[in-house]
C-alpha cells in the first residue's frame, strides 16, 4: 500500500482512526448490553435506515449517520479534508452499514466459498461486475448486493482499507500497477476460496 501513502485521510495514514470506525460501527450493530460493556452509546436506529436508503455518496454525506463518524475524527483532519477524502469516507459508510457481523474473514473469501450445492456463494459473474465498477454509486450498489448475499459477514477494518484503496485507485488510476490493484487482490481471495 506504499504507493497510496499521501496526505489522504485513510486508515493507512492515520491508524488511530480505526478506533473511531469500530466504535461507530459497533454503535450501530452491537446489542445494548455489549455496548454498555464497552462504554459506547447506541446510535439511533434511524442512522442505519437512512444510510441504507441512500443510493449515492452525495445522499450519504447528508445523513446524520455519516456525520456521526466524520465528526468523530480529529478537528485538524476535518479542517484539512479534501473533497476526495469526504467522498472516500462516504463510500466507506455506505458499505459498512451492510456489514452486520464483524468477521475475521475477508468478504472476497466468503464470496468464493462453496455452499452445499458446491457453488460459490457469489457467482463469478456477479463478482466480476463488482470488479468492473466504474463509479462510486455503481460500486456501492454492487458491493451492497454481495454483502446481502453473504449475510453481512466481513471484516469491518479490512473492508475499510479495501474501499480506501479502491477509491484511491479510481482517483489515481494511471499510477497503479495492474498487479497491485485491489480488484486483483479480491480476485485472488475469491478464486482461492472457490478451489
Amino acid at each position: 500500500m506504499g504507493s497510496y501513502k499521501s496526505k489522504n485521510i485513510t486508515l493507512y495514514n492515520y491508524p488511530e482512526l480505526k478506533i473511531n470506525v469500530l466504535r461507530w460501527w459497533e454503535s450501530l450493530f452491537l446489542s445494548p448490553n455489549e455496548l454498555s460493556k464497552k462504554g459506547i452509546l447506541p446510535a439511533p436506529n434511524r442512522y442505519k435506515s437512512e444510510l441504507k436508503r441512500c443510493d449515492s455518496i452525495t445522499a450519504i454525506m447528508l445523513t446524520e449517520g455519516f456525520r456521526a463518524l466524520w465528526l468523530s475524527f480529529p478537528v485538524d483532519l476535518i479542517n484539512n479534508a479534501t473533497t476526495e477524502d469526504i467522498e472516500r469516507w462516504a463510500t466507506i459508510v455506505a458499505i459498512l452499514v451492510y456489514i452486520t457481523q464483524d468477521s475475521e474473514k475477508h468478504f472476497a473469501t466468503i464470496a468464493g466459498e462453496k455452499d452445499e450445492s458446491k457453488k460459490s456463494c457469489i457467482s463469478e459473474s456477479r463478482f466480476l461486475q463488482l470488479q468492473s465498477s466504474r463509479t462510486y454509486d455503481e460500486f456501492i450498489r454492487r458491493l451492497r448486493r454481495i454483502l446481502i448475499q453473504i449475510k453481512g459477514k466481513s471484516s469491518v477494518l479490512s473492508m475499510c482499507k479495501d474501499i480506501e484503496k479502491w477509491v484511491l485507485e479510481k482517483q489515481r488510476f494511471s499510477s497503479i500497477q495492474t498487479n497491485k490493484q485491489i480488484i486483483i487482490e479480491w480476485a485472488m481471495k475469491y478464486y482461492q476460496a472457490a478451489i
